[in-house]
């Protein structure tokens, strides 16, 4: 079984500064080139505070801006911020190719993610082969309840567990995470996924990030105890044609790649 490392309940109220300066540094590496602008509205930061945050993170050597114009990107002393992550895992290594077949058969790219304690985290993604600028690419924290991989993790989570997830995922904030609309139709959402064994991505959320230009289904990657380690999920453009059709050939190589990761997962021990 894979498991993700316990962190404790802070002793003190986090440091706002240094949350608003990862806030910054996470925008860029997600969405960048990004403008000022740019940063302003996807951190809900006051413009004086994201101008005296880049320039902090300028002189440090994470961020740098682009020659003649006004966009930042990382710089590639941000890659050793994950160097105590191990991006070479088991998960990540039996993986990694079965989600590169699965394109192969299907034509549509996949993320891998696994969930975090307030939220998911893309461990491996070739969307990039769809030919669009799309946010979210590995390492990314995208929201628990309105991602395909976020609920159907949630979704066979134990009670408890979920509840505390949600918790946890609300007071981090955020808009997805502390839209009250989300909550009345969370549980009836979840119950359906139970029953169907899969997941839609919501559609608001799908409108808001991608303008609705992509749909996503995802399958849970659980273990023979009923943990669910990981969720791949398959990215689909909405122009490609009617979506119950699609899906007669998406959901069996997806539900065909989930079980294989499991069982390598099962026969390496894990």
């Amino acid at each position: 079984m894979i498991l993700l490392a316990e962190t404790t309940m802070p002793s003190y109220e986090p440091v706002r500064a240094i949350q608003r300066g990862l806030a910054v540094l996470r925008a860029i590496s997600e969405h960048g080139p990004v403008t000022i602008a740019d940063l302003v509205i996807r951190c809900s930061c006051p413009q004086p505070t994201v101008v005296r945050l880049l320039e902090t993170l300028i002189a440090e050597g994470y961020v740098y801006r682009q020659a003649g114009k006004s966009t930042y990107l990382v710089t590639g002393r941000t890659l050793a911020l994950g160097r105590g992550f191990d991006s070479k895992s088991l998960l990540l290594q039996i993986a990694a190719p079965i989600i590169d077949q699965m394109h192969i058969q299907t034509g549509w790219p996949s993320n891998l993610a696994v969930f975090d304690r307030d939220a998911m985290v893309i461990l491996c993604s070739n969307r990039a082969s769809l030919g669009l600028s799309l946010p979210g690419r590995t390492g990314a924290r995208i929201p628990l309840t309105t991602t395909g991989v976020g609920l159907v993790t949630l979704a066979f989570m134990p009670e408890e567990e979920r509840k505390t997830a949600l918790s946890r995922a609300r007071e981090t904030g955020g808009r997805w995470n502390s839209d009250p609309r989300m909550a009345p139709r969370l549980a009836a959402k979840l119950a359906q996924i139970r029953r169907d064994g899969y997941a839609f991505a919501d559609e608001e959320y799908l409108e808001a990030v991608y303008q609705s230009r992509i749909w996503a289904v995802a399958f849970p990657i659980m273990t023979r105890d009923g943990k669910v380690p990981a969720a791949i999920s398959s990215l689909v453009l909405t122009v490609a044609g009617e979506r119950r059709r699609l899906l007669q050939s998406i959901l069996p190589s997806l539900r065909k790649a989930a079980v294989s990761i499991r069982d390598r997962l099962v026969a390496d021990g894990q």
